[in-house]
């Protein structure tokens, strides 16, 4: 589940938590994250919902911390991390939103310290049959890691998103991850998010 909230109309939090796969262990690790994002220019004319302000914007940079635990063979693993978030955004013919987030990631793993980038391309299109409102999306992300000094994960994801009701939307999605490091290198992902955008009440 994540939760956003805009404090203004340039600074947003993030809030966010629930269980996923690892990236390195075939195991579903718990995570919780808060972040803070600033928007610093706006797209212009949209055709996309408004709920998620970010895509309105862009340029938007971000910072946010998450911590997350696993447990493999009874010993526990904890996670520390650090993300630094550069996000582009750019509307194409046909109307769809182009989307290239840069992160940067500081990770203290078990006291270990490393770090890592990673670079996803993502696309987006809007679509209404009748009354039924959805958006298919695709993208793909590849990571580079400092303790390999290459490329090594890379993730291809698809799915669709669904308006709820009020401000609410959730998504349906596939990933097919890909990780050239470890001995179980190719892991299939099916996966639900509800997302949920607040709006604070002006005085």
């Amino acid at each position: 589940m994540t939760v956003a909230v805009d404090l203004t109309k340039v600074v947003r939090l993030d809030f966010a938590t629930g269980r996923e796969k690892t990236d390195e262990l075939s195991l579903a690790k718990w995570k919780a994250s808060g972040g803070v994002s600033f928007r610093l220019k706006r797209l212009g004319k949209t055709p996309f919902d408004l709920l998620d302000t970010d895509k309105l914007h862009r340029y938007v940079v971000g910072v946010a911390y998450e911590f997350s635990t696993t447990s493999d063979a009874g010993i526990t693993h904890n996670e520390h991390k650090i993300m630094l978030d550069g996000t582009f955004r750019y509307t194409l013919p046909a109307k769809v939103l182009l989307t290239n987030r840069g992160r940067f990631e500081f990770r203290w793993v078990d006291d270990d310290f490393h770090w890592r980038f990673r670079d996803r391309l993502f696309f987006e299109r809007p679509l209404k049959i009748k009354r039924l409102k959805f958006t298919p999306f695709g993208g793909a992300e590849a990571v580079w890691d400092r303790r390999y000094t290459r490329w090594n994960i890379f993730k291809f994801t698809g799915g669709v998103q669904f308006p709820l009701i009020r401000r609410s939307t959730l998504d349906v999605l596939y990933e097919r991850q890909h990780c050239s490091t470890f001995s179980d290198p190719n892991t299939n992902i099916v996966g639900v998010t509800l997302n949920l955008y607040l709006r604070r009440k002006r005085t």
